[in-house]
């Protein structure tokens, strides 16, 4: 049984970031999906701790237990100025940062933000989503999930939760979107379905702003050096495959990982190490 994390908050009222923690030794800063939490990334804090790594996962501001930001976000540089506030309240000057998804994504806009902070970024689950796939998917993509007096938006939730693990994008019956994978077990489900919950009204903020960033202009202007894992069993790997083959920075090292979440923690581990 792995041990628990270090919980808490840094920042001042109002703009708090909750995070957990574990164990001893240079920083790295852990960024989760959408619309999820640190609670999510309990592996990846065990693996990096186990290295030798202070391994600090931050909820996203309006996510998990972070507060929301105090206007509506027009860009991801708006996170990453929280991000910043809060590596300030931790004491970190400097520091790696891992990003998986969103939080790859909310990895690649603090580097280009603040570069001089970042030590090294290590991504996971970055994608290349065509202009055209996103003008199909998203009206999709991010339903309405406003609290209805029938309860009527619960068994939405659950759906939208239940699929992301059977095809990509979620809401898609085409065979060439199926997933090959066994169900998740229900309470991962259940546990991601309370995270949409968690972050209403606001459950597709930064999921959004992520969503349409999932491409190689992402890269752009990026000085950090960077490694992508391509997990092979992350299941938007297609959508990874198209991002290297687009043409990425030379700053950016492209590493594989086997199908398995032991092989992919590895991955993360090494890239920090090499």
């Amino acid at each position: 049984m792995s041990r628990p994390s270090l919980r808490g908050y840094a920042g001042a009222a109002g703009a708090q970031l909750h995070y957990r923690a574990m164990g001893e030794g240079a920083p790295v800063l852990v960024m989760h999906a959408s619309p999820l939490s640190s609670a999510f990334m309990e592996g990846q804090l065990c693996a990096l701790a186990a290295a030798g790594y202070r391994a600090i996962a931050l909820d996203t501001p309006g996510y998990g237990q972070s507060d929301p930001l105090p206007a509506a976000p027009k860009s991801l540089a708006d996170y990453a100025r929280a991000f910043l506030t809060g590596m300030d309240a931790l004491a970190i000057d400097r520091c790696g940062v891992y990003g998986t998804a969103t939080g790859a994504q909310l990895a690649l806009a603090l580097a280009r933000h603040a570069p001089e902070r970042i030590t090294r970024l290590v991504l996971d689950n970055c994608a290349l989503f065509t202009d055209a796939q996103v003008a199909d998917w998203e009206p999709h993509y991010f339903p309405d999930l406003a609290p209805q007096a029938d309860g009527s938006h619960m068994p939405k939730v659950w759906e939208i939760a239940r699929r992301q693990f059977m095809s990509f994008p979620w809401f898609s019956e085409a065979p060439e979107h199926r997933l090959d994978r066994p169900p998740a077990p229900l309470a991962v489900v259940q546990s991601m379905a309370n995270h949409f919950l968690i972050a209403n009204p606001s459950w597709d903020a930064a999921y959004r702003l992520a969503f349409h960033a999932e491409n190689a202009r992402s890269f752009a202007d990026l000085a950090v050096p960077t490694t992508l894992v391509d997990w092979h069993g992350s299941i938007v790997r297609r959508e990874v495959q198209a991002l290297v083959a687009e043409g990425l920075p030379a700053c950016v090292r492209v590493v594989q990982a086997g199908a398995s979440t032991e092989e992919r923690f590895a991955a993360i581990v090494a890239a920090f190490a090499s």
